[in-house]
């Protein structure tokens, strides 16, 4: 049986048909997988880009970090208890501006390594000037003092005089002096 030369191109035609339509079919198997991993592929390299932007600011957050913390106040590792000292700094700050503190209430210290937080409750009388002029005071004692919560309230005793209670936490570090 000999094959003509039409019959050769019907079947190379065929044959190719059938090759494009059996490609066509796995491919169009796999698209959705390719689609679901170039999604994933296109977020884990945004992640990465992220990831490595945050790499290379460390330094400049270590930076920042040895900055701030040579402004922290400094005690003896075996200090027992601090909110004496912190108290009494406050107190110090609020006769600078004659706020009146009338209570104190420390609360337990919370360490991070060598770098611990003190929430410190006070109930205060003053005026307007004196609670602003505090603030602002403790505003510039930079990381060692955050006023958390602050209410204020007018004194119904006395005209022109403000009462309240504020929750300060102080920052500090105990390690070698």
């Amino acid at each position: 049986m000999k094959i003509s030369h039409r019959e050769q191109w019907l079947i190379s035609i065929a044959s190719a048909s059938l090759f494009v339509a059996l490609t066509w079919y796995i491919v169009d198997l796999k698209l959705p997988d390719y689609r679901a991993h170039k999604i994933e592929i296109d977020r884990i390299e945004h992640q990465l880009v992220r990831d490595q932007r945050r790499i290379s600011m460390q330094q400049d957050w270590i930076a920042q970090l040895e900055i701030l913390q040579q402004e922290l106040r400094i005690f003896k590792a075996d200090d027992k208890s601090i909110a004496p000292q912190l108290m009494q700094a406050i107190k110090v700050i609020s006769d600078r501006h004659q706020l009146d503190i009338t209570r104190n209430q420390p609360y337990a210290e919370k360490p991070t390594g060598n770098l611990y937080e003190m929430d410190i409750n006070c109930t205060w009388q003053g005026n307007l000037a004196a609670i602003t002029g505090f603030l602002v005071d403790l505003q510039q004692q930079g990381v060692r003092y955050d006023v958390r919560t602050l209410n204020i309230l007018p004194n119904g005793k006395k005209k022109g005089q403000l009462k309240g209670t504020m929750l300060i936490q102080c920052a500090y570090i105990k390690g070698e002096l």
